[in-house]
């Protein structure tokens, strides 16, 4: 689902932290994107610890969800119209989808609960859309940046999921008023390491380096492999247990 001439150059990968290593549970990271007439789709999907298919939660609400919108743009939907309600329809449609197959497997929605952060980005305008942690982050041509922040529940380990009964209520939209040069999504798992304290910014040292290099690969496959190993590096296991993506979209 690529555009003819691709005005995004898009990173990603998810990796299994520690605590999953050490206990053989597969990560409950996913991740998605696509490129529709220069508009970017992306998004990250964290699974709940707690819910028992959320693997399959994670991997199926990405990937769907990516699949939808971009459908829904090449059927001439705005940018603007994403914003205004497709977006959230679309969400509505995929936890429908989600849904069915639970009641097909004997499970119920809870056991595929999974957070989402994503981004629609056009030339111009665009969006981010969050339910629950995750973080978002747009970088200005002015060198400032644009965070979309988690959001907890009332409890330090709550969080809200898609598969929730109040999942509309939970669902923000942070509209991005500008051109952006980058576009970074990220897990919870990278927050330690990726940004600087209080997620007030990007952490600089760490994203300057994997930025810098990813421009300079000659393929995504090769950056993307790159990008996975730096995920898995022991020494983010010392900082965090948790299972890490990072998507990373820049402009060529």
């Amino acid at each position: 689902m690529q555009a003819t001439q691709d005005t995004w150059r898009v990173f990603g990968a998810s990796v299994t932290g520690k605590a999953h290593l050490d206990n053989n549970i597969a990560c409950q990271d996913a991740h998605a994107h696509a490129e529709v007439n220069g508009v970017l789709v992306a998004i990250v999907c964290d699974g709940a610890g707690s819910a028992r298919l959320s693997e399959q939660g994670a991997q199926f609400v990405a990937k769907q969800s990516v699949l939808a919108l971009a459908g829904r743009l090449e059927q001439g939907a705005s940018v603007q119209d994403l914003h205004d309600g497709a977006l959230a329809g679309t969400l509505a449609q995929v936890r429908a989808a989600l849904d069915d197959i639970a009641s097909a497997a004997n499970a119920t929605l809870d056991d595929y609960a999974t957070t989402v952060v994503g981004v629609v980005m056009g030339a111009d305008n665009g969006f981010f859309f969050h339910l629950g942690d995750g973080l978002g982050v747009v970088q200005l041509p002015d060198g400032g940046e644009l965070i979309s922040l988690p959001a907890n529940g009332e409890y330090a380990n709550e969080t809200y999921f898609i598969s929730g009964e109040r999942w509309r209520e939970q669902l923000r939209l942070l509209a991005i008023p500008h051109a952006v040069r980058g576009v970074v999504l990220m897990s919870d798992g990278c927050m330690p390491f990726a940004m600087s304290k209080n997620n007030g910014a990007l952490y600089a040292p760490f994203m300057d380096a994997v930025q810098g290099y990813l421009r300079t690969v000659d393929s995504v496959e090769l950056g993307n492999t790159a990008l996975a190993s730096t995920l898995a590096d022991p020494r983010t296991h010392q900082i965090t247990g948790d299972d890490k993506t990072l998507l990373l979209a820049m402009r060529p």
